[in-house]
């Protein structure tokens, strides 16, 4: 400490008159201009937005101009806001010193709220932005790595690369919340055609829903109800960034005995008889083995070793012919039941088998028997409404549904083209009709084939 300021403090410390009072004040205010001076030979200009230090600057008359082009450059919009609220000032803070184009891009990069970052693009589509091209290196590899397995390759179904450039500071994310945002992705919509076998609870599984979320997607869907063509819609997760791995995957499989069928001429035409078990066999199969994001796509068989050969199932289907089919010599041994054409033709209807015809017919029309036989049912049969069948031997049954009445009781024998009962449209019937079937064995046959 000077010798001056000693003095001064001990006179501060014993004032004895009014005069020496005074003399302290201006010898204070003398202490801190001399205070002040020594200070501000010590700051440097600096440029401030607000009270936050931007840049110290060498050259403060650099920086005015600088400031004056970024101004022409961005003469509308958040960036000149910002420009304007720029200051140049002195400071004792420490900071970068920066000059030129090195501080012209700090301070563009501050008023248009941009970095240097990097960016990832997915078939040239920049779809994230990242700090750096290490942060964007660190997420790729991180999505590679979720999905590798020991023996795989891995790689991107899609064009990825990293771009370094300016990003906004808004929308850059860290590697963690990147990763998120690749698997989150956009959700799409999907229509989906309900095929033979499909349950709701099935085509939400592959979905990746639960069938909760496949209800919700599709108002007024009755779960219960659906039918073969039937269209709904499903929401899926479409990734930002795909990985596809390649692996090699070995397994022992069953193999299922071939069937062989031979043809016997004392069995009935739709009978079957087993003459061989046979035996499953095994085998031992490599796989090439693609999925895209952990779920397999495509699994291509590259090696077979047989472990033990299948012995083959043999089955002995008849070929003899109960009746005279339609067209053989004879004129066939069915009659026609009533008056009136086919309206709904033998075969699949609505996902299900329509197990006869229904023959168009007025209430009350008169109904026949087919063939000569045994009445074997005459009454109320579920959804036949009042059912007659009549036993032709052979193992032959024909079935006439949706009576109004029937003429006949359980036991009788009729004829051919004998009375049985009149149309109707009991049962699950939408109107008079008549519905024939012909059952071989407890089959069911295209009735059209025996007359």
């Amino acid at each position: 400490m000077s010798r001056n300021v000693k003095r001064f403090i001990k006179f501060v410390k014993e004032p004895k008159e009014p005069a020496a009072i005074i003399g302290v004040a201006f010898y204070t205010i003398f202490l801190l201009s001399l205070i002040s001076a020594a200070y501000a030979g010590n700051m440097k200009w600096g440029i401030f937005s607000g009270s936050q230090l931007i840049s110290v600057v060498s050259d403060p008359a650099e920086a005015r101009d600088i400031i004056s082009q970024l101004i022409d450059e961005h003469p509308r919009g958040d960036a000149a806001a910002l420009l304007g609220r720029l200051q140049l000032r002195k400071t004792n803070q420490t900071g970068p010193v920066l000059g030129g184009y090195t501080l012209k891009t700090a301070l563009n990069d501050t008023v248009t709220s941009r970095m240097r970052g990097a960016q990832i693009l997915v078939d040239g589509k920049a779809v994230l932005a990242l700090r750096s091209r290490e942060d964007a290196e660190n997420l790729l590899s991180s999505l590679k790595g979720k999905y590798e397995t020991a023996g795989s390759s891995a790689s991107f179904v899609e064009n990825v690369e990293i771009a370094e450039t300016m990003v906004e500071n808004i929308s850059v994310m860290s590697v963690e919340t990147a990763l998120d945002a690749v698997k989150g992705g956009a959700q799409k919509i999907a229509v989906y055609e309900i095929k033979n076998g499909d349950t709701l609870w099935d085509i939400a599984i592959n979905a990746g829903l639960s069938v909760d979320d496949i209800i919700a997607l599709n108002p007024g869907m009755n779960p219960d109800s659906l039918q073969l063509g039937d269209t709904i819609s499903l929401s899926k997760s479409n990734p930002l960034i795909s990985v596809k791995t390649v692996t090699t995957k070995t397994a022992t499989e069953i193999v299922s005995p071939p069937v062989e069928e031979k043809k016997d001429s004392s069995l009935y035409m739709g009978e079957r008889k087993i003459l061989a078990k046979g035996k499953s066999g095994k085998r031992e199969v490599t796989y090439q083995v693609t999925s895209i994001n952990g779920m397999e796509s495509d699994r291509q068989a590259v090696e077979e070793n047989i472990l033990e050969k299948a012995e083959p199932k043999v089955i002995a289907t008849g070929t003899r012919v109960l009746l005279a089919s339609r067209g053989s010599g004879g004129g066939g041994r069915l009659s026609w039941p009533t008056v009136g054409s086919v309206i709904s033709p033998y075969g699949r209807r609505g996902g299900r088998l329509h197990a006869g015809v229904d023959i168009n017919a007025g209430a009350g029309t008169a109904v026949s028997a087919a063939q000569a036989g045994t009445v074997i049912r005459a009454g109320w049969y579920a959804g036949y409404g009042k059912c007659v069948e009549i036993s032709h031997g052979d193992g032959i049954v024909t079935r006439y549904g949706h009576l109004s009445s029937i003429a006949v009781s359980v036991g009788q024998k009729v004829g051919a083209r004998q009375f049985i009962g009149r149309v109707g449209s009991t049962g699950q019937a939408t109107g008079p009709h008549l519905h024939l079937e012909v059952r071989v064995n407890g089959q069911a046959r295209n009735p059209m084939s025996f007359f």
